[in-house]
């Protein structure tokens, strides 16, 4: 997945659409669940599962020791969540997160390697 950037919108229920690339690389993978969360309180990242995992396990290998690496799962799990893709490719934004990043109409959606960072769209 090449990384490339789009805008969207957040619909009035706070789902966003996700792009058909990325949507398809997570049906690949078998799942329907998506996390989603933030460590900046600035930006937030929507992760396949198994990528997340992964990424979980690799900072705890190469990192344990890092007194940040603690900060951030604090982080990323109070503001996290599992996420499931419905039938309209939409995954539904936790409110507090929108309400703490102030998500809300335009949104600027970065395909990365393996996830989507997404920040509100300013003009």
């Amino acid at each position: 997945m090449a990384e490339e950037s789009n805008i969207t919108r957040l619909d009035r229920f706070g789902r966003i659409k996700l792009p058909s690339a990325f949507r398809r690389a997570v049906e690949k993978s078998g799942e329907g669940e998506v996390f989603v969360s933030s460590t900046d309180d600035r930006t937030f990242e929507i992760y396949p599962l198994a990528i997340w995992h992964a990424r979980v396990d690799k900072l705890l290998k190469e990192r344990k020791k890092d007194p940040l690496l603690r900060l951030f799962f604090m982080k990323a799990n109070y503001n996290g969540q599992v996420a499931r893709i419905d039938r309209f490719r939409r995954v539904q934004i936790p409110s507090l997160l929108r309400k703490r990043i102030r998500l809300e109409g335009r949104i600027n959606v970065e395909e990365r390697e393996g996830h989507l960072e997404l920040r509100p769209d300013i003009p």
